[in-house]
Parts: C-alpha cells; sequence; structure tokens
C-alpha cells in the first residue's frame, strides 16, 4: 500500500501500547482471582473429563480449552489461568495499533483513539479477567482491521482470515454472537462493492472457513445447547447502555489524581460520553451529506469503517431488542454488551478521520478529536492495578486464602463454610496450592445473616453479615474493609493444636 495508507510509526504510540500490555500483566500477576474466574477453572478447565465441551453459558469454550491447556503445561496458578486472556490482550492491543493507524494519519487522534480502546477502566479488567471477553474482543476487532488493510486484488485470502477471526470470535464468547455476524455481514459487503466480481467465490471464502472451525470448536456445543442459560442482561436498552457508561467510567484513582481533580474528573467524567454521542450524530449527518466530495481511496476507507460499525451497532441492538420482545432473551448488560463499547469507539474515531472540506465539518472533527482526547485522559485517570468493578468483593482472596492457610496449619481448622461471593476463589486457591487439609467449602445459602452451624472457620461478607458472626460468639481474625471480606473463627478451635 502507499505511504499515505500506512503512515509512519509514532513512537508515543507504541509506548503506550507497550505500556498497556505492561500493565494488563501487572494486573495478572497481583490481582486476586475472582468468582468467575475460579468457576471457569474449577468447573470447565480442571479435572480428568473434557467438560470444556459441556454447553453452559458460563463456559466460554475457546478460553476454557486453552486454560485447560496453559495449567496443563505450566501448572496451577493465577498468571497461568489468566495466560489465554493476557494472549487476547496482545491480539487486542494490536488490532487497535493497526486500526487507529490505518484510520488516520494524525497523531493526536491515533494516540487518543488507541488510549479509549485499551485503557479503558471497561475494558482493560476484561483483558485481563480469565474469560472469553479479552480473545473475543480482540478477535472482532481483527475481522475490521484485516478488512481495512487489504490490498487491491484477489479478495479470497482476505475473506478466509476475516471469517476465522469471526468464527474465533464466537467461540471465545457466545455473547458476541450477533455483532460478530453483522460485522461480517457488512465486511462482505463492502468487499463485493469493490471488487464487484466473484461473488460466490467471495462467499464461500467468507462462510465456509469459518463455520469448519466453529464446527470443530463448538459445534457439539451449540447443536445440544439446553434453554434457559441465558439468565444474565437487561430488559431495556437503556439499562444496556446505562451498564456501559458507568463501567466506562468508573472510579477515576485517587491515588493517581488530588483530592481537587479527583472531584473534578467525577464531576465532568458524566457529561463524556452524552457529548461524544451528540458529536457522533453531528459528525454522521454531515458526512452523508458530504459524501459526495469524498474521493480520496483513504477517506473511502474511514467512511466504510464507520458505516459497518454504525449499522452493525444498530442492528445487533435492534437484533437483541426482537429477541427479548418475542422470546424472552434479555438484553446484553455491561459485560456481555463490551461489543457496543468497541465498535462505538470505534465509529467515533473513524468519524473524526474522515475529511469533510467544509468549515463545519474541520469543526466538527476537532471536537471530536478533542472530545476523544478527554476521555483518553480519563481513562489514565483510571488505572488501577488490584481489583476488577464487577468483582470488587473478590478483590482480597489472596490474603484472605493465606489467613485460612495460617489457621490450617497452625490450629488445625479444616471445615470452612463461606459467602458465596468468596467460595470459588477459595476452592480454587485451594486446589491450586495442594498444601493444606482444608476441606472442599461447600455452596452456603444466598439468605443474608445465616450460615450452616459447625463450622470452624467462616468467611463473610461483613457489610451485610455482621450480625452473625456477632450473635455466634465467633473472634474476628481479618477484616478488609475495602472489599467487605472478613474471617471469623470459632474461639474453642484456636487452642486445639500447636
Amino acid at each position: 500500500m502507499s505511504n499515505e495508507s500506512h503512515p509512519k510509526h509514532f513512537p508515543l504510540l507504541i509506548g503506550t501500547g507497550v505500556f498497556a500490555l505492561l500493565w494488563v500483566m501487572a494486573r495478572a500477576c497481583v490481582q486476586s482471582l475472582t468468582i468467575d474466574e475460579a468457576t471457569t477453572y474449577l468447573y470447565w478447565a480442571s479435572g480428568p473429563g473434557p467438560s470444556h465441551w459441556l454447553p453452559v453459558a458460563n463456559n466460554h469454550v475457546l478460553n476454557s480449552m486453552l486454560m485447560r491447556l496453559c495449567t496443563s503445561i505450566f501448572g496451577a496458578s493465577p498468571i497461568a489461568l489468566r495466560l489465554p486472556a493476557l494472549i487476547g490482550a496482545l491480539l487486542y492491543i494490536g488490532a487497535v495499533y493497526c486500526l487507529v493507524r490505518l484510520i488516520s494519519k494524525r497523531q493526536l487522534l491515533q494516540w487518543a483513539l488507541f488510549v479509549c480502546l485499551t485503557c479503558s477502566p471497561f475494558v482493560m479488567d476484561y483483558l485481563v479477567a480469565a474469560r472469553g471477553y479479552s480473545l473475543a474482543s480482540a478477535f472482532l476487532l481483527w475481522m475490521v482491521a484485516i478488512a481495512a488493510r487489504r490490498q487491491a486484488g484477489d479478495p479470497k485470502r482476505t475473506c478466509v482470515l476475516i471469517s476465522i477471526c469471526g468464527a474465533l470470535c464466537i467461540c471465545a464468547n457466545f455473547s458476541f454472537a450477533i455483532a460478530d455476524a453483522l460485522t461480517a455481514l457488512g465486511l462482505f459487503l463492502w468487499i463485493c462493492r469493490e471488487h464487484r466480481r466473484d461473488y460466490l467465490k467471495i462467499l464461500a471464502c467468507f462462510t465456509l472457513p469459518g463455520l469448519a472451525v466453529a464446527y470443530f470448536l463448538v459445534g457439539s456445543v451449540v447443536l445440544t445447547w439446553p434453554k434457559g442459560q441465558f439468565t444474565w442482561g437487561a430488559d431495556s436498552l437503556l439499562k444496556t447502555l446505562r451498564s456501559l457508561v458507568s463501567a466506562s467510567l468508573f472510579q477515576p484513582n485517587n491515588y493517581l489524581l488530588n483530592p481537587l481533580l479527583h472531584h473534578s474528573f467525577v464531576h465532568f467524567g458524566t457529561f463524556l460520553y452524552p457529548i461524544l454521542a451528540a458529536f457522533v450524530v453531528w459528525r454522521a449527518v454531515m458526512l452523508i451529506l458530504g459524501r459526495a466530495a469524498i474521493e480520496d481511496d483513504g477517506a473511502r476507507r474511514v467512511t466504510a469503517v464507520a458505516a459497518i460499525c454504525g449499522a452493525t451497532l444498530i442492528l445487533a441492538l435492534a437484533c437483541h431488542q426482537f429477541l427479548y420482545s418475542v422470546y424472552g432473551i434479555l438484553l446484553p448488560l455491561d459485560r456481555t454488551a463490551m461489543w457496543v463499547a468497541l465498535l462505538f469507539l470505534l465509529m467515533a474515531g473513524a468519524l473524526a478521520a474522515a475529511p469533510l472540506p467544509s468549515e463545519v465539518g474541520r469543526a466538527s472533527e476537532i471536537a471530536l478529536t478533542a472530545i476523544l482526547l478527554m476521555i483518553a485522559c480519563y481513562n489514565i485517570a483510571c488505572l488501577r492495578l488490584t481489583y476488577f468493578n464487577e468483582w470488587i468483593y473478590d478483590a482480597d482472596m489472596k490474603n484472605v486464602y493465606g489467613v485460612l492457610s495460617y489457621y490450617n496449619h497452625t490450629y488445625s481448622v479444616t471445615n470452612v463454610s463461606a459467602n458465596w461471593r468468596y467460595v470459588a476463589a477459595l476452592n480454587c486457591y485451594r486446589a491450586m496450592s495442594g498444601r493444606e487439609t482444608i476441606e472442599d467449602i461447600p455452596t452456603a445459602p444466598t439468605v443474608v445473616n445465616y450460615y450452616p452451624p459447625g463450622f470452624q472457620a467462616y468467611v463473610f461478607y461483613y457489610g451485610v453479615d455482621e450480625d452473625f458472626y456477632r450473635r455466634g460468639g465467633l473472634k474476628l481474625v481479618y477484616h478488609d474493609a475495602f472489599s467487605g471480606v472478613a474471617v471469623a473463627i470459632r474461639p474453642e478451635v484456636l487452642p486445639a493444636a500447636r
């Protein structure tokens, strides 16, 4: 491709990408395992049987398979459990780097869009967590990047790569399926429109490789899928969008910002995404009205990316609304709507890069770039190392298991009851350690202030279960105020062993 299509590498952009990857790796090493990560390992990635083929919504098949492979090779550890997610993060950051360079030659817009897509507090959480979201996001963006980067000539190889990426995206996370399929359809129409020949061959290249990969990885899972699996979601599109905005603005870091700046970020941050949405609509309308003036190949590519992302976003949400209205399948919520955030930000960046020669067009371009830059700065202020937004209550599981390990070795505490928030994570640490004689921790009832009697130790949620440990005459030996977890021991067992 021409030098215009490949702008020179921007050192700050490369440095930001390296930093984002190192930060994700640091989080993977530092953070405690959570309920969902532990459940994935215990149920779908460990044990003698091939449980990664089980048709359950919580089983992200490709991630479970890779997790089983990594833990079989390197042994079970938090970093081994998260290694597939880190591979996804590497692929994702590479896709974003490729896309921002293809979308724009302006370095400021490249950097702002890159940070919006990689350092968002919402997105980065799922680049770390040992689930399928990281891989699914990476393959979704690679579909667009491969299509945008293709050279003139035979498109078949490009179509095969897009097809395989689309299949891997679905295999990594079924919640991306509709968005993935509509993205592939948009890219197919784009390629067909440009080549205007060999439609059947292009269609075969777009479908057959992906179908083969999907059948090999998840064919049995899909064909035996039971009803009633999708129990997590929203009952309105408004709740879907609110969950995304809330997660994308979650908690500026008061260790990075002084109190005055922290207050300002929290206060003004609530306006960022509504303003961005308004500028996106304004810019899209202007681009539609001025599309006749777009003649450059690079400009047409950018507008095509914006159009495909926008159309996919609207149609995918409409499909989910239809499924909810007709079949009662809940709408995407929070993490299951992650593709909405990715497509929206990518569309916003492409719209900001699309050239419009008029004065108003240039003004809208500057305004949209400026708001992306402000969101990028906000994202940097939200960087954190020690916890996930969704699983704050599991932020201290590593230390809690250390406390139980101490009491097991020192006082022979073996039977433990735990709140449902902690059971999977503690059992996972117990399985990975293998040095303690702690029995398998049973799932506790979700009733507030109730735990089965007769256990030597209790791990409870202090904020709602404080009365339980006081009524039971238990001795509080550990409490983390941030996550709310606490450990209490029956006093009579403490002097039982030396």
